[in-house]
């Protein structure tokens, strides 16, 4: 079978399982065959985007175009075939785990179109790298974003999803426009719409070139979630069922990385210093801000968002950094941060997919996404319970899981920057200590997610009965459990290919590579296996020599109670306090007296983004208030809209005469 042949049967594949669950009647056998589809096209579609991750030639195919006087093309290189990877492979394992966890909607109205729009925003994800001209990628840009949009208000009766829905929008189609700015100049440079390879375009002068990557940053980065542009992500992710959480978290908002990754390294002719340092600038500021706002929440589901945030800066700093590096005549340190950087996209995809995969099982135990009343839920969801660990310590980079892994090469990549000349070795230390601080606060922050959710007693009815659910579920968190933590234990299997994608020479590494970041997992092997070791040895003595259950000692008290374990805020609240000053911590006391006794308190600490409530809400209610304005001008009097266009012509021709 051809390759066009192959990829006309998984879209077609994904197109055709999602209409007929629209119109099988039966919800189960509906929901089984749209994602069970969508699961087989993403199966079909990785096995093709693993052959084809290093093709000899880049893959061209003409297909047919919705406009006669356009041509559109698509084009498969080694960058495109690494994303279509990211997108099919969590793309296969999220539509297993909407077989089972969608099961709660059926029944429910537009229940049956979940499968469609899913399968949609695979499909148009999938379009999106592999677009060979501006066309197709606009097209398919606007169909993952309007697939994603009635997924995010699938619970349209709720109010928060409608507004988390219309925040989304906006934002998606500000980008959008960023985005189509950014083409206007390329296609000017270029003479045409398409993307003629990726060959870099010349630019006429560098202004140009710097208005091209200021629009394009704009429109990439507000769909990556990057700081500033960030403030759809934790309205949406939390709204949306949580399969779509892990692939809009996972996989849509890379489609922004790719978009930057390739105006930067591929279409802007010799782009100068300065595009990777603001690169570098916002990622610190989305890494540090991410995850100041993550230790600050206490729902499960927007706190893993803001982490998106969080993990959308610690990529830029490697795509940044290499860039950088490029510009200042050092190849090979600009190769492995490239390569750190979408090392680094891969594993969050894993982890982060696992991480809401897990923040799903939980709900639909405990019906509730609040943290505060959970608890000891290791005892009920073990399954649960070890894979949210593994994907906890993946996120915080604690060695031997995937997510150490490609931190440290960007590590890597900056250390060995830093001694060459031509690049300030201050900026380079500063982005380092930058990543270290990020990579501090989401240990700090996992430890509080996992402490309070499954560790300790239950605080909570529902949370006492909660159990694992079934295998269409767990399968899937097993699955990339084990990923993450073979690609942390031998990351040659994905880096070494990465490696090769860049797309300019560089000489072969000063230093060892591969024995530089393989000796921290034989030391963490090691101690994994001592500390399996000492844990059988005491499951045997104990055993042999017997154990007595006693009392838990709490400090004199008689028994302990949930009121005395440690809460989420009891966690954040050290942190919080250190950076009061960036958090702006806003106390709630409620108090319940009787006459001058005080029957209960209250205590809340509510933390809100600065920029929602400093930029974005006062430009929205102007906005707003010159709709209002704008509304008198529409009278419904005919002649008064011909005096409009009356006015219009006269000006015009004075203007223009």
């Amino acid at each position: 079978m051809t390759t066009s042949a192959l990829i006309s049967v998984i879209a077609g594949t994904f197109l055709f399982t999602g209409i007929a669950a629209l119109w099988i009647r039966n919800p189960r056998f509906s929901r089984a065959a749209g994602f069970g589809g969508g699961a087989a096209a993403s199966f079909l579609g990785l096995v093709l985007a693993l052959g084809g991750f290093f093709p000899k030639g880049p893959v061209r195919l003409r297909i047919p175009a919705p406009v006669p006087w356009v041509s559109a093309e698509l084009f498969i290189d080694g960058v495109s075939a690494f994303f279509l990877v990211v997108v099919f492979l969590l793309g296969f394992l999220a539509s297993l785990y909407a077989i089972g966890y969608m099961s709660e909607y059926d029944g429910r109205r537009g229940g049956r179109a979940a499968p469609l729009f899913f399968n949609l925003l695979l499909l148009s994800m999938a379009l999106v790298v592999s677009a060979g001209d501006m066309l197709t990628f606009l097209l398919a840009w606007e169909g993952m974003s309007l697939s994603s949009y009635f997924l995010v208000v699938f619970e349209h009766d709720r109010a928060e999803s409608r507004r988390a829905g219309l925040i989304y929008l906006i934002a998606t189609h500000i980008g959008t426009g960023g985005i189509f700015v950014a083409f206007l100049f390329l296609s000017q440079a270029a003479g045409s719409f398409s993307f003629n390879g990726f060959i870099p375009v010349s630019m006429a002068d560098p202004v140009t070139s710097a208005a091209a990557f200021g629009f394009a940053l704009l429109g990439f980065g507000t769909k990556a979630g990057m700081f500033p542009f960030h403030i759809w992500l934790p309205y949406a992710h939390p709204e949306a069922p949580s399969p779509v959480s892990a692939v809009m978290s996972g996989v849509m908002i890379k489609m922004g990385v790719y978009g930057i990754v390739r105006f930067l390294f591929f279409l802007l002719p010799a782009p100068p210093v300065s595009f990777g340092g603001v690169v570098i600038a916002f990622g610190l500021l989305s890494g540090i801000f991410g995850v100041l706002y993550a230790i600050a929440q206490h729902d499960l589901k927007r706190l893993l968002a803001f982490h998106s945030v969080e993990n959308i800066g610690i990529i830029l700093l490697g795509v940044g950094a290499g860039s950088l590096c490029l510009a200042a005549g050092h190849p090979a340190p600009a190769r492995l941060l490239l390569a750190g950087g979408l090392f680094h996209v891969l594993n969050h995809a894993l982890f982060k997919g696992l991480l809401f995969m897990g923040a799903g099982a939980v709900y639909r135990g405990t019906r509730t996404k609040n943290i505060e009343r959970m608890g000891g839920l290791m005892r009920g969801m073990p399954l649960t319970g070890l894979t949210f660990l593994l994907g906890s310590l993946a996120i915080s980079a604690v060695p031997p899981l995937n997510g150490f892994a490609s931190e440290f090469a960007i590590y890597r990549g900056l250390w060995d920057a830093a001694g060459k000349g031509g690049v300030h070795p201050g900026l380079l230390i500063s982005t380092m200590a930058g990543l270290a601080l990020i990579g501090g606060l989401a240990f700090v922050c996992f430890v509080k997610v996992v402490g309070t959710v499954f560790l300790g007693n239950a605080r909570s009815p529902a949370a006492s009965g909660a159990r694992d659910p079934g295998w269409t579920m767990t399968f899937p968190m097993l699955a990339v459990a084990m990923l993450c933590l073979v690609l942390g234990i031998h990351p040659s299997i994905a880096l070494g290919r990465i490696l090769e994608l860049a797309p300019f020479p560089a000489p072969p590494l000063p230093f060892p590579l591969f024995a530089g970041i393989g000796r921290p997992f034989v030391v963490a092997a090691a101690l994994a296996v001592s500390i399996g070791g000492l844990a059988l040895l005491r499951f045997a003595l104990l055993r042999r020599n017997g154990k007595r259950a006693g009392e838990t000692w709490a400090c004199g008290f008689s028994y302990t109670t949930p009121r005395m374990q440690y809460t989420a805020s009891s966690f954040a609240d050290p942190v919080i306090h250190i950076f009061r000053g960036i958090l702006r911590p806003r106390p709630v006391r409620e108090e319940r007296l009787s006459g001058r006794f005080l029957l209960g308190m209250q205590y809340e600490t509510h933390v809100r983004d600065l920029l929602e409530n400093g930029l974005y809400l006062p430009v929205y209610r102007m906005f707003l208030r010159l709709s209002f304005l704008a509304r008198r001008l529409h009278t419904g009097y005919i002649h008064l809209y011909l005096a409009y266009v009356l006015g219009t012509v006269v000006i015009l021709l004075v203007l223009f005469h």
